[in-house]
């Protein structure tokens, strides 16, 4: 049988961390002070466009019919027609044609060295992964992606 103890040791008091030096800074503000004063000196508008960043899957029909409400920058009629000129994996080249003659032309992921974003993604993260263009394919189709 062990030997009970006999006696009680107390609990050691916190001195502190007196390894470091803390220096008092009091022109820093605090973090709500600066998140007011960031709130009240920026608009709504430019916050929102810093935070559209990134790739979204939208549905096309929804596209369709966002772009069949916008106004044509030339003759200022509603009814601007959506059409896809090509594919590339992932990457869609789009065109906007108005009645007037209008033509605009984009692509729905940005290009670097002449290849889709997305397309590069989409093989990097597989391959982080350690899956293949099966594993690829199969998440695709889930998705109902082209």
């Amino acid at each position: 049988m062990p030997k009970a103890r006999s006696k009680k040791f107390k609990k050691r008091s916190f001195y502190g961390n007196r390894r470091s030096k803390s220096v008092l800074k009091n022109n820093m503000s605090t973090a709500s002070a600066t998140k007011l004063n960031t709130l009240e000196s920026s608009d709504g508008l430019e916050s929102d466009l810093q935070e559209l960043k990134g790739n979204r899957i939208i549905d096309i029909q929804t596209l369709l019919g966002i772009f069949s409400i916008l106004s044509c920058p030339q003759c200022f009629t509603t009814g601007l027609k959506l059409t896809e000129d090509s594919k590339e994996g992932l990457c869609s080249n789009f065109t906007i044609v108005c009645k007037c003659g209008f033509m605009a032309g984009f692509t729905s992921t940005p290009k670097e060295n002449k290849k889709c974003s997305l397309n590069t993604l989409l093989v990097f993260s597989l391959r982080l992964m350690g899956r293949g263009f099966s594993a690829g394919m199969k998440l695709l189709c889930n998705l109902n992606l082209p």
